[in-house]
């Protein structure tokens, strides 16, 4: 571990380590960066995990029946088959919102959470009367964003199944049961997205590696191809450390290109001459 921290040091800011880094072995560069990675996933799965963990639970103990019970009236039942909704009350039957959400969907100018119309075919315009935050139909459920963004979901994509607030409940009922497990799998399954997300850079390096041989270019210095990959495997590593440090802390958005920025500023400021004019020549 000490080894990993000394190396991550010198990655940061050491013109004579990135020279010595164009002659190492691919394998062991890889390897630092293996264990780097691991390291990084589990700071970052940790991180994920205490912040999400405690909400999921306390949502799904606490607010998940109560919303149910509130949006989902017990005397409702939607029956779906062969892709087409059918309910067992007149209609439209309309939800509306209460409490907070009643709020929130005022400010958008809505005031219901759900309208359901199966006898007539999805119509903007009526859609648009019925002041409300999703409709179904017959064949559709029908919703809309904050930015009035509508969304059509077709239900020949749902199995026959009927839905009711006993059956909503009941499914409640089974993840508050399974809740162990779901978080330990949740863990694992966000461990392995996370550490694919910093291992697929060992791909995206190898168009990376462009930036440091077109400098060496512009210093007419020898740099191969090869060398300028094993110099951008150790670059990369700050960048990454300072993009999962801010996707922790979230003190503001961190674009896209976030992670190519910083790899550049460290490739630039360690490629300058120190002794030769032929400083990042492969031997």
């Amino acid at each position: 571990m000490k080894t990993i921290f000394e190396t991550f040091k010198q990655s940061i800011y050491n013109p004579s380590f990135y020279q010595n880094a164009t002659t190492m072995q691919v394998g062991e560069i890889i390897r630092y960066y293996w264990k780097v990675s691991l390291l990084l996933s589990i700071i970052m799965t940790t991180a994920l995990g205490a912040m999400l963990i405690p909400q999921g639970v306390t949502f799904v103990k606490y607010h998940a029946p109560e919303i149910i019970k509130n949006y989902f009236p017990a005397e409702l039942v939607i029956n779906i088959e062969k892709g087409e909704a059918s309910v067992n009350v007149s209609e439209p039957y309309v939800v509306p919102a209460k409490g907070g959400t009643k709020d929130v969907l005022r400010e958008q100018g809505l005031e219901n959470m759900l309208v359901v119309d199966t006898k007539n075919d999805f119509d903007k315009k009526k859609f648009e009367e019925h002041k409300t935050f999703a409709l179904l139909t017959r064949t559709e459920i029908v919703t809309q964003s904050d930015r009035g963004q509508i969304t059509i979901q077709d239900l020949r994509a749902l199995p026959t199944s009927t839905i009711s607030q006993e059956w909503l409940l009941s499914w409640v009922e089974k993840v508050r049961n399974s809740l162990w497990y779901i978080v330990v799998f949740g863990l694992i399954g966000t461990f392995i997205v996370v550490l694919l997300g910093y291992l697929k850079y060992l791909v995206v390096l190898l168009l990376f590696a462009l930036i440091p041989l077109f400098i060496s270019y512009l210093k007419k210095t020898l740099l191969s191809y090869g060398g300028a990959y094993r110099m951008s495997l150790y670059a990369i590593i700050p960048a990454l450390a300072l993009k999962t440090l801010l996707n922790i802390v979230g003190v503001f958005f961190i674009p896209p290109y976030f992670t190519l920025l910083v790899f550049m500023l460290i490739i630039s400021i360690n490629m300058r001459d120190v002794d030769s004019p032929t400083l990042f020549e492969n031997k």
